[in-house]
């Protein structure tokens, strides 16, 4: 009687999880939408919130709209880079200016290289200029090495929403067996420059840093951060007309490793315990097939959090600490093949950050990105020397 109780029990614990699963992916493929989310799952609207709120949001998921770098004429630049010992102690300092002046868009540091690795988002038609702004910052000492990687594609993987247990908050994932993988789904694919506003950009940098946010919540946002009167109908009429009927956003991701952009710290921090630990590899010089290769084995892994392939192919990953010499195993195997063109990298999560869009690089009256290769380097130079001759000479 108590094995037929506890059975049943399980299945509708079990029921619950994939009532949980088909909401999370939902969310990840449309955002936060409650109404069309009961819509398609043929549930009550309270049913769903509620279930949102409690397995997602309460949990410290985050959500954030991924935006479509490809339709805002963006492509991602990955770098290795290392800074020179005597700008070491302000490395935030020049990734946060890079961040306002030549489209850095996230950094995170290295163990125990002290390498750093570095992501811009940089218009299609400046990438010879920005080449040319990350020579100078070597030539000049700021950096004592630059490796530079252009990415055709880039994407943030979804959550693989139906191997984690959301009433445990852990991963079920058996090592042995890896499941299956959708390998178009997972093929990068670069989209078609759109056109596009100020507007949509102040738009999108709010869905970007909080995706959980009723539209009259980010009207209110760009307002006070911006200091600029929108009427509300016009913002509106942007949202629909422009960023949802132009697929300015890619889909949506759930932070299950718990990084959050803080509205209040501007800032991107670690909801709760450090029970991830955060890996990076690359692997240069690779032909599409590898790119394949790649691409097929680590999408099998619910732990793989963004992708890229180009002038090399690169990821980073997400393991749970108990699963963290499975993980390095895995990978260490997987890259054997590649030998010294492989390199894995293990973040550092007190030196992660990450930057919204670089929407004040944008010139409204030309409908264009800009880059100023002089006026940016001057200030980087301004940042970098300047903060250093302070410190040496309070």
């Amino acid at each position: 009687m108590l094995d037929k109780l506890q059975t049943e029990a399980d299945e509708v614990h079990h029921d619950a999880n994939d009532s949980t699963v088909a909401l999370a992916k939902l969310v990840t493929e449309i955002g936060p939408d409650i109404a069309e989310i009961s819509r398609r799952l043929g549930q009550f609207k309270e049913s769903v919130r509620y279930r949102y709120k409690e397995k997602i949001v309460r949990r410290g998921f985050a959500i954030k709209a991924d935006l479509d770098y490809g339709a805002l004429g963006l492509q991602r630049v990955v770098m290795k880079l290392r800074v020179a010992a005597a700008h070491g102690q302000h490395a935030h300092e020049i990734f946060e200016a890079m961040s306002e002046a030549c489209y850095l868009v996230a950094y995170a540091g290295t163990m125990p290289d002290q390498l750093y690795i570095v992501h811009a988002g940089v218009p299609t038609e400046f990438t010879n200029e920005f080449r040319h702004i990350m020579a100078k910052l070597e030539e000049k000492g700021i950096f004592s090495s630059v490796e530079l990687f252009v990415c055709g594609s880039f994407r943030v993987a979804p959550m693989r929403a139906e191997c984690f247990n959301f009433d445990e908050g852990v991963w079920d994932f058996d090592w042995s067996n890896p499941p299956p993988v959708d390998d178009d789904a997972a093929r990068g694919t670069v989209s078609e420059k759109k056109r596009i506003d100020k507007v949509d950009l102040l738009l999108l940098k709010e869905l970007w840093r909080d995706g959980d946010r009723s539209l009259r919540e980010i009207h209110a946002a760009i307002e006070k951060a911006n200091g600029i009167d929108i009427n509300y109908k016009t913002l509106g009429w942007h949202y629909t007309n422009h960023v949802v009927a132009r697929h300015l956003i890619k889909d949506y991701s759930i932070a299950w490793h718990r990084f959050t952009y803080s509205l209040s710290l501007d800032k991107v921090e670690r909801i709760g315990k450090h029970s991830y630990l955060g890996v990076s590899l690359i692997v240069k010089e690779t032909n599409e097939q590898e790119t394949m290769m790649l691409r097929s084995s680590l999408n099998r892994l619910p732990f793989l959090w963004s992708e890229g392939a180009g002038d090399a192919y690169y990821s980073q990953l997400f393991f749970p600490l108990d699963t963290v010499n499975e993980g390095l195993e895995y990978l260490t195997t997987l890259l054997k093949p590649y030998g010294e063109r492989a390199k894995i990298f293990l973040l550092d999560q007190r030196e992660m950050q990450s930057f919204t869009i670089a929407y004040k690089l944008w010139d409204e009256s030309k409908e264009r990105w800009t880059f100023d290769d002089a006026a940016t380097l001057a200030r980087l130079e301004s940042v970098a020397f300047g903060i250093g001759k302070r410190t040496a000479y309070p």
